[in-house]
């Protein structure tokens, strides 16, 4: 996204020189705070942290006129210069602290006394054995809103530059649209921010009169160089219903996570949609199998259609529905049900996204289907005469084309004779076989390969090697 830079104005006390300080047109105060000065620029939001100085009047000035640093003692001396309603705005504050016997103290005495010179107020302050140790300089733009904060660090070697702490940018309506910490970079971006850099992006649209943030970016830099970004949320125009969520993005795999979003609607379906209980659909994540994925899908939302995506939709609590699409699909030909990362059912599809197949773990049922389900779970039969007295596991169905449910395979744990008892399967003694009690496959393995079914869900976790179906 490219930003637009913002014309600054200088402050009229700054110099680009730290060592040449303000003109004595400029008003200054010791040891004088000022109230909403304390953070003033530094917050990333407009909302919290205004845009606009407080300022001072002529009479608070000069009612304070006379302040003075205790001795032995550190203090601020603040410049002032005219701000446009009359008033006056901050523009430099000065940390002056005791002489100690140091060689930090040693490089700061021998700029303080070039900075100090020919001054008579600030001759008097190295009179009483002080030091110049940092210097903050408020810049404003065109319309008096802080643009930026520079520091300077009177031992700093070679030598004392300002440099940039924090920077901002707005819009029409006073609100920030960008908030830069140039850490690396050490200055105010005329264009698009380093990714370097710490920087934070907002945009607003309006709607029926009212303002709609449809932007909150934020950019964090790591050590190694890569980047992570957190976009929460994004909206794509201020007009209800458009497509909008939140995501994850970082340097190496782009977009790897849309979350809570009402994006995919080509994807929905009566089983993804399902409502939780309280009767909410809560958006659906995407995930991606194959990465780099290009931040325009952010912006336009279409483009996800192009892209392998793992869909996971909230059904309730912990539970989640997990599907695949291909590209330029809108059919999963498999279903996952998860609890915690075990696999609770599992539903395949044909190509027209109608239910062939059913395979529930200790008959698990849709618990609120809707009215219009993609299939009745009232349908599937658990009666398995042949293996009574048997703790069942598994349960196949396959579905006809006349939407009837046929039993065709179980999984039972032998050692169990007491299915009513709530403990739990004993999974290595599990034996696989047809309804009517005959083993058939000699291993979990066989039985999934026969069904094409999982105990991980890797039919729609083809990027994991070793997966972790509760990690999404």
């Amino acid at each position: 996204m490219t930003i637009a830079p913002q014309v600054p104005v200088v402050a009229a006390c700054f110099k680009a020189d730290p060592l040449v300080p303000p003109t004595k047109e400029m008003k200054s105060l010791v040891d004088y705070q000022q109230n909403g000065m304390v953070g003033f620029g530094e917050s990333p939001y407009g909302r919290s942290q205004p845009g606009y100085p407080p300022t001072v009047t002529e009479t608070t000035l000069k009612l304070n006129a006379r302040r003075t640093m205790g001795i032995g003692e550190s203090g601020k001396v603040s410049y002032f210069e005219p701000a446009p309603n009359g008033t006056w705005r901050v523009c430099r504050v000065d940390l002056w602290v005791p002489k100690r016997d140091s060689e930090d103290h040693r490089i700061m005495s021998e700029r303080t006394l070039r900075y100090s010179a020919g001054n008579d107020f600030l001759g008097t302050l190295v009179q009483q054995d002080r030091n110049l140790a940092y210097s903050t300089v408020y810049s404003y733009d065109t319309k008096g809103r802080i643009d930026r904060i520079e520091k300077a660090n009177f031992s700093e070697r070679p030598k004392t530059t300002f440099k940039a702490k924090h920077c901002r940018r707005y819009d029409e309506r006073d609100n920030v649209v960008l908030w830069v910490s140039p850490e690396h970079t050490n200055k105010c971006p005329s264009g698009d921010p380093s990714s370097q850099d710490e920087w934070r992006q907002f945009k607003y649209g309006q709607y029926n009169g009212e303002q709609v943030e449809l932007l909150s970016r934020w950019h964090i830099p790591k050590e190694d160089g890569r980047w992570k970004e957190q976009w929460e949320p994004f909206q794509i125009s201020p007009t209800p219903g458009s497509a909008r969520g939140h995501a994850n993005v970082d340097s190496q795999r782009g977009v790897w996570e849309i979350f809570g979003s009402n994006y995919g609607r080509l994807d929905n379906n009566a089983a993804n949609m399902v409502v939780d209980e309280f009767g909410h659909w809560n958006g659906s994540n995407y995930y991606f199998p194959k990465p780099p994925v290009p931040m325009t899908v952010l912006e336009k939302p279409e483009e996800i259609y192009k892209l392998e995506r793992r869909r996971v939709s909230r059904v309730d609590n912990q539970i989640r529905l997990v599907e695949l699409f291909k590209p330029n699909e809108h059919v999963s030909r498999h279903r996952f049900y998860t609890l915690d990362g075990n696999v609770l059912r599992h539903e395949q599809l044909n190509q027209k996204g109608k239910i062939t197949r059913i395979i529930t773990i200790n008959d698990w049922r849709q618990p609120r289907p809707g009215s219009k389900p993609d299939f009745d779970d009232r349908l599937l039969s658990t009666s398995t005469p042949r293996v009574a007295g048997l703790k069942i596991y598994h349960r196949v169905y396959d579905i006809m084309a006349n939407g009837r449910a046929s039993l065709v395979a179980v999984s039972w744990d032998a050692s169990n004779r007491l299915p009513f008892q709530d403990a739990p399967v004993s999974v290595s003694n599990l034996a696989y076989g047809t309804p009517d009690g005959k083993i058939r496959w000699r291993s979990a393995e066989d039985f999934n390969r026969a069904f094409d079914t999982s105990d991980n869900a890797s039919q729609v976790y083809p990027d994991k090697q070793n997966i972790d179906i509760g990690s999404d």
